[in-house]
């Protein structure tokens, strides 16, 4: 299996080569003098050694270390493994050709299979160095008493206001003592129906129905904070709240379902954390533990399957990053996997960047390499699970990948809704094409032993993928050929082992041992990991706490931007020393304490926040108050925004009538399987999964065009993300989300990077937005559905355009506005060339309300 040979190497590669040496027996050491070191010395040392200068590859084979670390394409010697041994396949000249000109006695070759079998004994021990921090424990003591986010939260009192009428809550008394202090004077509250609409678009991210405007204005009439407070209630119960809210959750943690870079391959399991995501925001699960179970959720104690499958889905959260699944060197890959997960929880939970010390000492934050690779130890103790499951029939890598995984078996039945059902006759026939491709491989090896390496090269390239398609058909399913039910996630492995540091962050240059352990600057003291423990759960408990100075804090700002405009800490990945300071810091800790009080509720702080004065201010120009605080950090008036990219998309759906409720089943990359994502920026994606189409089937003379066409619109559906998915009628968060591949009606409105950690996502207003509300095929089909709705719902022309301005806008049209139409309605018959009933005058009516400004900004 695949991933337990991963998992076994990269544990040899972790323990102390001192202590490996001890491990071995007499007879093992007299082999390798007698049999391996001779001819490593006499073969390879004048190329590949530190002596040697500038090493070919960058493979160094004179110590056991450098050897399994091995050089460009990878290990050079996996114990055990003499498929993934490199310098095995090179002496049998299979993948490589070395010696050069000439093949080593067989009996040679045997010594080596035998070694690499035995386990690849070996002495040789690297002299390792010893790095020195240029951080002091003085320098981490300054600054964890110096610093405010390195201090825990303190309950804070409101403080003392001069116009005490104005506040309702002790938010606004916090906010209001600022702009006192500064003689600034809050704005107005805005009308009813701009309220509304701000609320109903910040909390389930769609827009108010007519009815609900109705109803929040004659309460507002009365009473507005009842008004609010009412319909905040209501909407918060709504599973459209947890749809809005897990999305904003899924910027932050790089969601995504591919690996993106070079070798784009899909996840086709990755729904199961989105779905977690919403339905954990939904339930208004502590947030503590939210955040628990994405670090640890493995290592966690559950009652019942459904439990612990949660919490191995939970734990998606360290698989679903970028990767590099081309990288030839495992050990690089390894590395760099660890960085990534290091690089996501530190920066999603924490606001601290602590991948920048992989290198060296992160001096501005006191956070010294060491701790680093304390951290590299805890999570380098786990086996990450991101791919397609290996058969029990074999596992068998496609050559467009060189690192390769497995996926977590659930404890539930809960199959992929897209995956295949076979017969036992089918079963039987992929077992049978399977074993004649094992022996077709056989015979390949003889030919190239016979010295024929180039045609037997191409040929092993091309059963290797033939191989990895059946086993990927085969592995998952079971006996009976029913689909099992897998996820992605990580698993402890059995023996951790602590991290070397690496000189420079390079793997081939490694220094001592560190202890395991957490950041010294954010944790006074270090946590008692036994060495049977990786520290993964002390890790996950502590980050979880209210021990732990920057996670409620780095919470509370995320909401407060998505609520209010803009952080209290604008930098809201960074409350390091390199970020922005906050505007209202005793606001922000006592919102802190609040949220830890509440038992980590969002709904709650969410209901503090929206119930607040401030929220409910008016967006009017201040000339005063712009002078003196031009990006409006002590909030003398609201922030006007931008709709994001999935609001805007679900709003036009919402109005037009068309919106689907439902939770779909998966996604499209779910239906697509494990596959490689076919590269949309060389063309347009079904022209290219066309000619794929024409050139398998060329000697298909007969098949009529309608079918290829079919065939070629399904391949191009299931290979790429770059479909507008037009078609779909679901909310935006629903949508198959391919790296680099995103959906044209998500991207055109600044959509996170989902290869990257995006608290505050670009807003912009771009002529390629005014082309896409203009030309995009979606936006006609929603105008049209639009109008259609009108038409169907009102009888007059007067009633038809205040009804249209009411849901596109939440208020009806000005005269201005009703003039206005008129003139564009007449102007447009008249372009027609004939005498119309309306419809198509509406249809362009309803998509120049969509197009406008205000439809697409928050006032």
């Amino acid at each position: 299996m695949a991933a337990s040979r991963f998992s076994a190497f990269l544990m040899l590669v972790c323990v102390s080569v001192s202590a490996y040496a001890e491990t071995i027996t007499p007879e093992q050491l007299k082999f390798f003098e007698a049999k391996i070191r001779p001819v490593l010395i006499r073969e390879c040392y004048g190329c590949h050694s530190n002596e040697s200068g500038n090493v070919r590859g960058g493979l160094r084979l004179d110590t056991q270390e450098l050897t399994h670390i091995g050089g460009s394409s990878g290990p050079a010697v996996v114990p055990g493994d003499l498929d993934e041994s490199l310098l095995y396949n090179a002496i049998i000249h299979e993948d490589f050709v070395m010696p050069p000109k000439r093949k080593l006695p067989q009996n040679v070759i045997d010594d080596f299979r035998q070694w690499i079998e035995m386990g690849a004994p070996d002495p040789r021990v690297t002299n390792t160095v010893e790095i020195r921090s240029s951080i002091t424990d003085e320098d981490i003591q300054t600054a964890r008493e110096s610093f405010w986010s390195y201090q825990p939260p303190v309950k804070q009192s409101p403080p003392e206001v001069a116009n005490t009428d104005w506040p309702r809550s002790d938010i606004d008394r916090f906010v209001l003592a600022k702009l006192e202090q500064a003689d600034l004077t809050p704005a107005a509250d805005a009308e009813p129906y701009k309220v509304l609409r701000r609320i109903c678009f910040d909390l389930v991210g769609l827009p108010p129905t007519p009815e609900q405007i109705d109803a929040f204005t004659d309460l507002w009439q009365s009473n507005p904070d009842r008004a609010v407070e009412y319909v905040v209630n209501r909407l918060l119960d709504m599973d459209q709240f947890g749809e809005r809210w897990g999305r904003h959750w899924l910027d932050v943690v790089r969601y995504a379902e591919s690996t993106g870079r070079e070798v784009n391959m899909t996840y086709p399991h990755a729904w199961r954390y989105r779905d977690f995501v919403i339905d954990s925001f939904n339930n208004d699960k502590p947030f503590d533990h939210f955040v628990q179970q994405q670090i640890a959720g493995d290592l966690m104690p559950a009652k019942t399957d459904q439990q612990w499958a949660e919490n191995l889905i939970a734990t998606t959260f360290l698989a679903i990053g970028p990767k590099n699944v081309n990288e030839q060197n495992r050990v690089q890959f390894a590395a760099d996997l660890v960085d990534e997960q290091i690089d996501a929880t530190t920066r999603v939970f924490l606001g601290a960047s602590v991948a920048c010390a992989r290198c060296h000492d992160h001096k501005f934050d006191a956070i010294p390499q060491t701790d680093y690779y304390a951290l590299a130890g805890v999570f380098g103790n786990m086996t990450t699970y991101f791919g397609n499951p290996p058969s029990e029939y074999g596992s068998f890598n496609s050559v467009q990948t060189n690192r390769s995984s497995s996926l977590l078996l659930l404890p539930v039945k809960d199959p992929n809704p897209f995956d295949k059902r076979y017969t036992k006759q089918e079963l039987k026939d992929l077992e049978d094409e399977l074993k004649e491709k094992l022996e077709e491989l056989s015979s390949v090896r003889r030919t190239a032993n016979d010295g024929d390496v180039a045609n037997a090269q191409r040929m092993r390239i091309r059963l290797s993928n033939e191989m990895s398609t059946i086993s990927n058909k085969l592995s998952v399913v079971d006996e009976n050929g029913m689909p099992r039910s897998y996820c992605m996630g990580v698993q402890e492995r059995e023996q951790p082992s602590n991290a070397r540091l690496l000189v420079r962050g390079e793997i081939d240059q490694p220094a001592q041992s560190i202890q395991r352990g957490f950041p010294q600057v954010l944790c006074s003291t270090q946590p008692s990991i036994k060495s049977r423990e990786s520290g993964r759960l002390q890790l996950a408990r502590w980050i979880g706490s209210e021990e732990n100075p920057l996670t409620a804090r780095v919470m509370v700002n995320r909401i407060w931007q998505h609520l209010i405009g803009q952080g209290i800490v604008t930098s809201t990945d960074d409350f390091g020393i390199t970020g922005q300071s906050p505007s209202h810091e005793e606001l922000l800790d006592y919102l802190a304490v609040r949220f830890m009080q509440s038992n980590w509720s969002t709904k709650s702080l969410i209901r503090d926040i929206v119930t607040s004065r401030i929220y409910r201010m008016d967006t009017a120009y201040d000339q005063h108050a712009h002078e003196f605080d031009p990006d409006n950090a002590l909030l003398w008036r609201a922030n006007p925004r931008r709709l994001d990219a999935e609001a805007i998309r679900d709003a036009m759906l919402n109005i037009s009538g068309e919106i689907d409720f439902n939770r779909p089943r998966g996604s499209a990359v779910a239906e697509a399987g494990y596959t490689r994502v076919t590269a949309g920026v060389l063309g347009n994606p079904r022209d290219i999964a066309r000619k794929a189409i024409e050139s398998a089937t060329r000697n298909f003379r007969g098949m009529q065009r309608g079918a290829r066409n079919r065939i070629a619109e399904t391949v191009a559906r299931q290979v790429t993300g770059q479909l507008d998915q037009e078609d779909s009628k679901h909310r935006s968060v629903y949508l198959a989300i391919v790296r680099d591949e995103e959906p044209r009606s998500l991207s055109v409105f600044d959509f996170a990077d989902s290869s990257a950690i995006i608290g505050t996502r670009e807003s912009s207003n771009t002529a390629n937005q005014a082309l896409y509300m203009m030309n995009n095929e979606f936006v006609i089909q929603q105008s049209a559905a639009f109008a259609d709705r009108v038409i169907r719902e009102r009888t007059s022309p007067n009633d038809r355009l205040e009804y249209a301005f009411i849901l596109a806008y939440g208020r009806p049209p000005t005269p201005s506005e009703r003039s206005a139409a008129a003139s564009f309605i007449k102007e447009f018959s008249s372009s027609l060339g004939y005498r119309s009933r309306g419809e198509e005058t509406i249809d362009a009516l309803c998509q120049s309300l969509f197009a406008s400004a205000e439809f697409r900004y928050l006032d």
